[in-house]
């Protein structure tokens, strides 16, 4: 099963040719989350959302509600700002991960069990004096051979494509699958302010960029 989940997703990528990419999955444990709620949860007004067929500003993140949670996309740079507040997803109640590619090939990799985070980065693995890259997988240590074999080494050269490790991990992790079906699905769109700015105490309107 394994095999061809990466084997998969190796394709699609091909396929695609991306440059960059943010891909988040959130679940509730219990009921659903849904796109206004998601919204919300990132300290964004709903009335901005624009619905499928609606035009929508170029750099909007698409968000697809995805059985009781929620998938987003974003195709811009993930810059920090844009994954701070996608990142507002994760928290209590929540199994939130997130995965992306920069334009500097830079793959990493965030999840969130309500109170447990992990992190994954390539090509240089998360690192603090003293404590080993595994040391920061948190929820995802069972993962750690497959992480490892998608890091290059003395000996040779890493056997999976980042990526495709981590979007691997997110489908057996979550059960929810990233393919052509939908990446093509309506969705709905959001832009996203400029800068991120702390999670607000209340919500408040943005304007469109």
């Amino acid at each position: 099963m394994l095999d061809e989940i990466v084997t998969r997703y190796a394709d699609m990528l091909e396929d695609l040719g991306l440059d960059t990419i943010a891909y988040t999955v959130t679940m509730p444990r219990s009921g659903v989350l849904t796109i206004e709620d998601a919204v919300r949860r990132m300290g964004l007004d709903p009335a901005a959302l624009r619905g499928p067929g609606q035009p929508h500003s170029l750099g909007s993140l698409s968000l697809h509600q995805v059985g009781a949670g929620i998938v987003t996309l974003d195709w811009i740079n993930p810059t920090e700002a844009r994954q701070e507040v996608t990142d507002r997803l994760a928290g209590e109640g929540f199994r939130h991960w997130r995965v992306t590619l920069d334009m500097a090939c830079n793959t990493s990799m965030f999840v969130r069990y309500g109170p447990d985070e992990g992190w994954v980065e390539h090509p240089e693995p998360a690192n603090l004096p003293f404590a080993h890259w595994t040391g920061f997988l948190g929820p995802l240590i069972g993962y750690a051979d497959f992480f490892a074999s998608g890091y290059d080494s003395e000996e040779a050269e890493a056997a999976v494509d980042m990526l495709v490790a981590c979007l691997t991990v997110v489908e057996l992790e979550s059960g929810v699958r990233l393919d052509h079906g939908l990446l093509d699905a309506p969705s709905a769109a959001l832009s996203l302010p400029d800068q991120a700015s702390p999670s607000p105490s209340g919500i408040e309107p943005f304007d469109e960029m």
